[in-house]
């Protein structure tokens, strides 16, 4: 049977934040937008995919990847993304940060809609990507963007070393995983075998906006071997906690990767 993941309730919670889910809203500063605003919509099941901001609908989640786009560019908001004059590639091609991110002047972005389509065709507008299978060419991009993607890839390392072969030597990949920080090593839930996915563990699945009636398998919950592994692809990696009131983003689980391409 499918299940819907959800993450765990809160434990640690700060008296505030204890305040903000009792009082259901909070006024933050969105780091998407740029807009002084509240956050709404707190689901204290799940605060990491909820407390929506009014002013764009971004999550704590989008928040999260947010904040360290900015510290990278160094800037407030994403709204000013247009003065960047690097290369981006999201694995999104919608949602709040799509939405300030298609101001960038070179800005590319991509779906994954199965393996019967050939990466870099596009269907029904949307370009078509195959993370373990990119068709831009080698050094194309500055930054590689992907929150809560690689668990959904059968083979996420394959993956981790095509967003290494297009990133320009010194460019970053900023992520989102669910992460056990408890463990050292990975947990295979599923696995493509034969072409078939044979499942190790009971399914987990989550919500996707792109197959809303189906969702999306999860294949792997990552740990300390994740670090490990793309450490040995060339990459330096940086583990971001971040928790900032003023933005909007509370609870745990609010982990953010950055992969920098060693160059050598």
């Amino acid at each position: 049977m499918k299940q819907y993941q959800k993450y765990p309730i809160v434990d640690h919670t700060s008296f505030i934040e204890k305040a903000i889910i009792y009082l259901g809203k909070f006024p933050v500063y969105c780091p998407v937008c740029g807009n002084i605003s509240f956050i709404s919509k707190i689901n204290k099941i799940n605060l990491r995919e909820s407390c929506q901001s009014y002013c764009c609908n971004s999550t704590n989640r989008q928040r999260q990847m947010a904040i360290a786009i900015c510290k990278y560019l160094r800037t407030s908001s994403l709204k000013k993304i247009s003065k960047y004059q690097g290369s981006i590639y999201n694995t999104e091609s919608f949602g709040p940060i799509h939405n300030e991110l298609i101001k960038a002047g070179h800005y590319t972005c991509s779906e994954y809609f199965g393996n019967k389509y050939k990466s870099g065709k596009v269907y029904n507008g949307t370009l078509h990507q195959d993370l373990m299978n990119l068709s831009f060419s080698d050094q194309t991009f500055d930054i590689v963007l992907s929150s809560d993607v690689f668990e959904h890839i059968s083979k996420p390392y394959l993956a981790h070393k095509e967003i290494y072969r297009v990133l320009k030597p010194g460019g970053i990949h900023i992520f989102t995983v669910p992460f056990s920080s408890s463990g050292y090593h990975d947990e295979k839930r599923a696995s493509i075998v034969k072409g078939k996915i044979k499942h190790h563990l009971a399914p987990i699945v989550h919500l996707d906006g792109i197959r809303p009636d189906s969702g999306t398998l999860v294949y792997n919950i990552f740990s300390l071997e994740m670090v490990v592994r793309l450490d040995k692809i060339g990459f330096s990696t940086k583990i971001l906690n971040i928790k900032s009131l003023i933005n909007g983003v509370i609870g745990e689980g609010n982990l953010v990767f950055i992969s920098s391409k060693n160059t050598f």
